[in-house]
């Protein structure tokens, strides 16, 4: 049997037959030990401050002690602070910061070449990165990677550049990050102290298909899996908000380990 529409003769076959409404179903989450949010108060900004101060006293003490009172940059307009916190007792596990140059430049701006794939292209600038030691150590890492990626899709950001010293830029590294200058040359970034750090660059739009092309052991949980656990957009949250299943599908630790090496920042 066929349709006449104008002087085209159209199949039967050519429509889709539609399923009742209840044979459709929400897409299966995967239930994270923990949630990531944005910092929305001073408690929550505080919990972030006391871990950068733990985790950086460990590896660079001459920072540490200028990271135990929150920072201009936490509450600028274009800046924002994620907060990993266990579901169970309500302790704060890790933090990232990411600032925008959006509305005004950033200082890692000035470290960049000039006339390049960075000119005048938005950026996220990701520092305060710090996580403590335990269980879950690794997974958090790589939740606040998603979200902060997950965050710049939206915002459309082209570029996220950190400055890392070792032995967090191999971590990067393995992240998809490359050096933004020759040879990995280092460079003293004027917000972050004296230490030299590798500036590195991972651009925004092309993350997934490295991380397809290259089959990292991530790929799945960062641009496939539904965790509504982070909630980098917690105020358009709605039901779904609530996991429908358990955590069967979880990164194991033992390739969160080889991937993340060092537990801690």
């Amino acid at each position: 049997m066929s349709k006449v529409r104008g002087s085209q003769v159209i199949s039967q076959m050519d429509f889709v037959l539609s399923r009742p409404l209840d044979a459709v179903a929400p897409p299966n989450a995967l239930a994270l030990p923990f949630t990531v949010r944005i910092v929305r108060t001073e408690e929550h900004l505080s919990k972030a401050v006391e871990i950068r101060a733990e985790t950086y006293g460990r590896h660079h003490p001459d920072l540490a002690e200028n990271l135990k009172a929150p920072e201009a940059a936490d509450r600028a307009a274009f800046s924002l602070v994620l907060l990993a916190e266990a579901k169970d007792t309500g302790e704060a596990l890790g933090t990232m910061r990411i600032e925008t140059n959006t509305k005004s430049p950033l200082p890692i701006e000035t470290v960049l070449p000039e006339e390049s794939a960075y000119t005048s292209r938005t950026i996220a600038y990701v520092t305060r990165l710090g996580v403590y030691r335990g269980q879950f150590a690794q997974l958090v890492k790589l939740a606040l990677f998603k979200a902060l990626h997950r965050y710049c899709l939206a915002c459309q950001i082209d570029w996220i550049v950190v400055g890392a010293r070792s032995p967090m830029d191999r971590q990067f590294i393995k992240l998809g990050f490359s050096d933004v200058h020759a040879e990995g040359r280092m460079a003293i970034i004027a917000s972050s102290g004296t230490v030299p750090a590798r500036i590195l660059s991972l651009e925004t739009i092309r993350a997934e298909g490295l991380w397809r092309a290259t089959e990292h052991p991530f790929y799945k949980f960062v641009f496939v899996d539904f965790t509504p656990d982070i909630q980098i957009f917690s105020s358009v949250s709605g039901v779904w908000g609530r996991p429908r299943t358990e955590s069967t599908g979880l990164p194991a630790a033992k390739a969160l380990d080889e991937v993340f090496g060092v537990t801690v920042v």
